[in-house]
């Protein structure tokens, strides 16, 4: 009996001794975090996070398959709108989600009865966090 509890006391400072330890490492511990540490232990408040925007593209009369490509993404214009600029994520509009920032795009249109060899051109969009920003084409 008396070696069970010395063995009790022996192990109970030994868990108590490596518990007090533990090496604080720090970073970032929010694992929905763009620079999670999963080896931090205590947050330093460095956390950052990925925002996003919405890109659309459209255009007002048939220009033939309009594909248009963008932050690496590529997407193709299936229609046309009239009587103003369409909504976002609109289902004939080429739509994006992209990471905040600055992107050239490339286009290349046709061929259609407005332009029968078709046209190909780069261009400058911006992503804003939360924000949809149309271009028309």
């Amino acid at each position: 009996m008396k070696n069970s509890i010395i063995a009790g006391v022996v192990l109970l400072i030994t868990a108590l001794g490596a518990a007090s330890c533990r090496k604080d490492i720090y970073g970032c511990t929010d694992p929905y975090a763009s620079n999670y540490a999963p080896n931090a232990n205590v947050d330093n408040g460095s956390c950052t996070y990925v925002r996003y925007g919405n890109v659309m593209f459209w255009t007002d009369r048939n220009e033939g398959t309009v594909q248009i490509t963008i932050g690496g993404q590529t997407s193709t214009i299936t229609g046309y709108v009239t009587g103003g600029t369409p909504s976002c994520g609109n289902t004939v509009s080429a739509n994006f989600s992209l990471e905040e920032g600055t992107y050239t795009y490339n286009v290349v249109a046709g061929p259609s009865p407005a332009y029968p060899q078709g046209y190909t051109y780069t261009g400058t969009a911006v992503a804003q966090n939360g924000i949809c920003n149309a271009y028309q084409l």
